[in-house]
């Protein structure tokens, strides 16, 4: 009698561990960024009383002579991301420039070898970033909650308002990136990594000196020595920038935000005032927008659930931030909301996967897209 063979369907399932999350998360972002940004290029409104307000824009991209390369790259030159491409070319030269950190301009300028393009190095590196970020997230919130509160973290935080800014030729989703990494691997007491991705983190942005408190915390609670060595190498980005610019006679970043950027350095709750009494005069709905944000994030952070290493560096950042009394007031506050990473998770946890999360969510894509639209045409300083 013939034996029949019978072979079972082979069924192929897609492992989606947090490397691949991270990824497609990324990918799907930088793909819809790109694309809304192309599309919306030979609409804007383009008022050159607007673009001529920043220094650097003698030699933008020409929509109307290059409108497929404009699409594709003109449209993200834009406020900061021309002073990192002019310190990447050129270093600093000039006092106004030492206000940006050097990471990102370095990294620009080896990556522009390959791209032969510093605006396209700019936009790779912060894709790539974007990428750690989601990746590090998911891996640090999985620590304290579930797999699908880690998603739904990271997926709120890439729709937050001026999220954009992870994929613009900005250096925030590199410094988030170091950042998390850095504490992740500390909780993991593997210190070196810890240590050396703070020190990174420090050479980014001033913010990112701040790595030490939770990196400190975590060693005090762990008793192991080698977390304090890693701490210092956190402050040591910071500081060694500091006495370079000294060393080289730059003046002081107080003096330089105030004679170039109009900006000085006040008490956190004096620029706090301010704003609520300006909010009360006026009602302007960008400061009632950066205000809003700042709150709704802090307080998140701050909340029960968030280990203490993490409401410590949100205190401290929060501090940072208002410590900068800018013309108009709280000027960027929603994006530098964005380091306050402690806040989504918890967010995600109390509305849960229902109709109040995707609520949220809905809301905080539109107006991060009103915002990246108004970013696109000048009108928008973050």
């Amino acid at each position: 009698m013939a034996t029949t063979l019978q072979v079972a369907p082979v069924s192929i399932r897609v492992q989606w561990t947090p490397a691949r999350k991270a990824l497609a998360l990324a990918l799907g972002f930088r793909f819809f960024y790109s694309f809304f940004a192309a599309v919306a290029s030979s609409w804007l409104r383009l008022d050159p009383g607007l673009i001529q307000s920043n220094s650097l824009t003698n030699r933008l991209m020409n929509r109307d002579s290059h409108p497929v390369l404009y699409a594709l790259l003109g449209v993200w030159e834009r406020f900061d991301t021309l002073w990192y491409m002019q310190i990447s070319r050129h270093g600093y030269d000039s006092p106004a420039a030492t206000v940006f950190y050097p990471l990102y301009p370095g990294l620009i300028r080896g990556i522009s070898f390959i791209t032969h393009s510093d605006l396209a190095a700019a936009l790779t590196i912060s894709t790539g970033a974007s990428f750690f970020l989601c990746w590090g997230a998911l891996r640090l919130f999985e620590l304290d909650y579930s797999a699908d509160i880690a998603l739904r973290a990271v997926l709120l935080w890439m729709v937050w308002p001026a999220s954009f800014a992870f994929f613009a030729g900005y250096p925030d989703s590199l410094l988030c990136a170091l950042t998390i990494w850095a504490i992740y691997f500390a909780r993991s007491s593997r210190w070196l990594p810890a240590g050396a991705l703070g020190l990174l983190a420090g050479c980014t942005k001033a913010v990112g000196c701040f790595t030490a408190l939770p990196l400190l915390w975590i060693a005090w609670k762990k008793r192991e020595r080698s977390g304090l060595i890693a701490a210092v190498m956190c402050v040591a980005g910071v500081a060694s920038y500091q006495v370079w610019l000294a060393f080289n006679r730059f003046p002081p970043a107080a003096q330089v935000y105030k004679v170039f950027w109009a900006t000085s350095t006040v008490a956190p709750w004096t620029s706090l005032g301010e704003a609520i009494r300006a909010l009360a005069r006026s009602g302007d709905r960008l400061l009632l927008l950066n205000l809003g944000v700042f709150a709704v994030v802090g307080v998140a952070a701050l909340m029960r659930p968030v280990r203490t290493e993490y409401k410590i560096y949100a205190i401290a950042a929060m501090c940072l931030f208002l410590t900068k009394h800018t013309q108009p007031l709280l000027q960027s506050t929603s994006r530098y909301s964005l380091t306050l990473f402690a806040a989504y998770p918890v967010l995600s946890a109390r509305l849960n996967a229902g109709l109040s999360f995707a609520c949220l969510v809905l809301i905080c894509a539109v107006v991060n897209l009103f915002l990246f639209l108004t970013f696109l045409e000048w009108g928008l300083v973050i």
